[in-house]
């Protein structure tokens, strides 16, 4: 299945360059954790995940075509 990624800020580094949001290959089944996993991002690190532009969890079961957002902490005033 086709996942879409997009990851913002420090974390925009762990995509390969190119296409926006990046088309990644999971199998039937994966989780956000999982596509975390497969792009070096610990899972402690993200502060905001949206599937879809609605908040998930690390353990929500993504399908194909949606839309994994990624934010790390942010500080500001």
């Amino acid at each position: 299945m086709t996942v879409y990624l997009k990851f913002f800020a420090g974390l925009r580094d762990a995509l390969p360059a190119g296409q926006r949001p990046y088309p990644a290959q999971m199998d039937e089944g994966a989780t956000v954790r999982l596509v975390l996993g497969v792009f070096g991002v610990p899972p402690d690190k993200p502060a905001i995940l949206l599937v879809n532009g609605r908040h998930a969890a690390l353990d929500h079961v993504l399908v194909d075509g949606d839309l994994l957002a990624v934010f790390p902490p942010v500080a500001g005033g």
